[in-house]
């Protein structure tokens, strides 16, 4: 969220490639929520996953995927494309929190676990805020459909590098008693 969230970019790319259609922003604005219910659905899959890890990084990984399709539909102008992406980052992003809460639940003990939550709640609060603030500092610099391209790339870097430095995260299995 913090390398590429794309709310902040709706207006601009909405402006400039789909004529301001305030319909068009209305669908824009909708459609991670419609992704994120639609996965919300299902959301039990991921908290029963014994591999919380990979269902992290594999969610964060889709998410940036999901970053780079939006910036390369809007940069192509293909409605549909930055439509599907912003359905799919929706239900990455509930796929992401849902292993993210449930690893924090079932790895922290019991005398960390307040403190430990409240931080990953502030993460989960703040990461997006910053990341619009990144869009549209580079969106500014540039346009937003390289906004969201580089950071959907930033995005998948970090993901990267996450996943081969902290093998921890990927390795993190669920001891069901």
């Amino acid at each position: 969220m913090l390398l590429s969230f794309p709310v902040a970019l709706f207006p601009m790319i909405n402006e400039e490639l789909f004529a301001g259609d305030p319909r068009t922003l209305g669908l824009f604005m909708s459609a991670l929520a419609v992704g994120g219910a639609a996965a919300g659905l299902v959301s039990g899959l991921v908290s029963r996953s014994d591999r919380l890890g990979r269902v992290q990084l594999l969610a964060v990984g889709v998410w940036g995927l999901a970053m780079l399709a939006l910036g390369l539909g809007a940069l192509g102008g293909v409605v549909w494309v930055v439509l599907g992406a912003l359905v799919v980052a929706g239900a990455t992003d509930v796929a992401s929190v849902t292993s993210r809460a449930a690893t924090v639940q079932l790895a922290t003990p019991d005398s960390h676990l307040g403190r430990v939550s409240a931080v990953e709640h502030v993460v989960g609060v703040a990461g997006p805020d910053l990341g619009n603030a990144r869009a549209g500092l580079v969106a500014g610099l540039t346009t937003p459909a390289v906004a969201a391209v580089l950071g959907g790339a930033l995005c998948l870097a970090v993901t990267g590098w996450v996943a081969l430095t902290h093998r921890e995260v990927a390795r993190f299995r669920v001891r069901r008693g």
